[in-house]
């Protein structure tokens, strides 16, 4: 599966931000990722802290989303768009991922105030995004598809859905959580071979896990 459609996928590096403004402040949602949700567990080499849009994760995807074609361009980083506000991409960020039995789980926390929160949040990929094909640029192609997920609110607000990835290699999906805990907005992905049911609880409960140590951190 690519990262051009989605940020959650893609491992980061171990962030080294140099003169970032927002190193201190980025430090600071890292110590607030959470360690240990039941039988997941962090791995901190594939973690980074700092500006959202210096993140390394964050190049990469942009890297490979300048590089697909879309049969439907409006639906380019469909799911993320809320990465391309001004106020998201200078703020503060971290992001986290972790080993899980069932798939990879990552976290992504960006520190906003509220109503830049509450916008991101709000900011849905058109509806003609239900399917499309990223055609990448060694010549393979996936099919995607978006959907909403119903799982019970997590924070102050937020909004669930699922992608659904076909190519040569068979199916594989990621499940999101994308909410607002005050002025931080949060999300929780995670990506595997499995169906809805197997991975909602975890979103909800990593979710959940992740707002109660955002309150004892931050």
């Amino acid at each position: 599966m690519t990262c051009a459609i989605t940020l959650a996928a893609c491992g980061g590096a171990d962030g080294e931000q140099g003169e970032d403004p927002n190193a201190e402040a980025a430090a600071q949602l890292h110590d607030a990722q959470p360690i240990h949700v039941g039988d997941v567990t962090l791995l901190p080499e594939s973690s980074e802290a700092g500006t959202y849009s210096e993140l390394v994760t964050v190049q990469y995807s942009e890297e490979v989303r300048a590089s697909t074609e879309l049969d439907k361009p409006e639906c380019m980083d469909a799911a993320n768009r809320w990465g391309d506000l001004d106020t998201v991409r200078g703020a503060p960020a971290s992001v986290a991922a972790y080993e899980w039995d069932l798939g990879n789980i990552s976290s992504i926390l960006v520190q906003l105030d509220e109503d830049s929160a509450a916008e991101a949040l709000a900011v849905k990929p058109p509806e003609a995004c239900a399917e499309y094909t990223a055609t990448y640029e060694d010549g393979s192609s996936s099919e995607y598809g978006v959907t909403d997920l119903d799982v019970p609110r997590v924070g102050d607000e937020s909004r669930a859905f699922s992608i659904q990835v076909s190519d040569d290699d068979g199916q594989n999906h990621m499940y999101t959580v994308m909410y607002r805990n005050g002025g931080l907005l949060g999300t929780t992905s995670v990506m595997g071979p499995g169906e809805a049911e197997d991975y909602e609880q975890m979103l909800v409960d990593f979710s959940e896990a992740a707002i109660k140590r955002q309150g004892q951190m931050l």
